[in-house]
């Protein structure tokens, strides 16, 4: 069985940015578990810190973590919450271990993550950090004595904070098609009450997303995509190639 691992900052981020390819994958047969580092009780909640009478961090860390569970649940992924509070998220080097132990522990193919830059949410880029460091230190063999040294996975970062993505220079390199399950990735982004703007956000880019999938392959059957940048460098026999889509005479150069 092929595992990917996802970490995501926040409670909904694993699912308004790669959530379509998630499931793909997970249709494809892979198992797909999620690691919030945070519920995004702070900074990612503001329709229960605006509309709630007496509201305190613990019932939003509850509400949060309902609201995640039943999006992994209508993915079909797994998902577990690393509590380690938002705005500002703090890395230390024991947490730093502890998500490397899960790595070693689950041994994931694929890691999807947060891009390392992100100037309107630092929360962000420390998640990219924090993972990087953490799979550096679950490649090496004294990290958990006893526990072998896990291979360096692929890893992909998935988009960076909407609607700001050229400032924070995130270079897309991968896109993958979610148009056949982009109907189900809105019903788990409906489960995030606390950010009922997320579905509108994150149609645009997946439009956008498709608009330039189409333009590079000329495949009018991409309506939405998401984007990554691949960490790891492609190792293979050959390059790896694209389908393209025969161009009409109207397309000729």
């Amino acid at each position: 069985m092929s595992n990917i691992l996802v970490f995501s900052a926040h409670a909904a981020d694993f699912c308004s940015r790669a959530g379509g390819t998630i499931i793909k994958y997970i249709n494809k047969g892979y198992t797909v578990h999620i690691i919030d580092l945070t519920y995004g009780e702070t900074g990612e909640s503001a329709q229960y810190w605006n509309f709630t009478g007496n509201p305190n961090v613990e019932d939003c860390k509850k509400i949060r973590r309902n609201e995640a569970e039943k999006a992994a649940a209508v993915m079909g992924a797994t998902i577990e919450f690393m509590d380690y509070d938002d705005y500002p998220l703090i890395i230390t080097r024991g947490r730093i271990k502890e998500l490397s132990f899960k790595i070693q522990k689950l041994r994931p193919e694929i890691i999807l993550t947060h891009w390392d830059k992100d100037t309107f949410n630092e929360d962000h880029a420390t998640t990219s950090r924090a993972v990087i460091s953490a799979v550096t230190c679950a490649t090496v063999p004294g990290n958990q004595p006893g526990i072998k040294a896990h291979i360096f996975p692929d890893i992909f970062f998935f988009e960076s904070s909407v609607p700001h993505t050229e400032f924070n220079e995130f270079r897309i390199d991968h896109y993958i098609d979610i148009t056949d399950v982009y109907d189900k990735k809105v019903k788990a982004l409906e489960c995030f009450v606390s950010q009922p703007f997320l579905i509108e956000f994150y149609e645009k880019y997946a439009l956008q997303r498709a608009a330039q999938a189409v333009d590079w392959t000329k495949n009018n059957n991409i309506i939405y995509a998401e984007g990554f940048k691949r960490f790891v460098p492609w190792v293979g026999d050959i390059f790896p190639q694209r389908k393209l889509i025969s161009l009409s005479p109207k397309y000729s150069l």
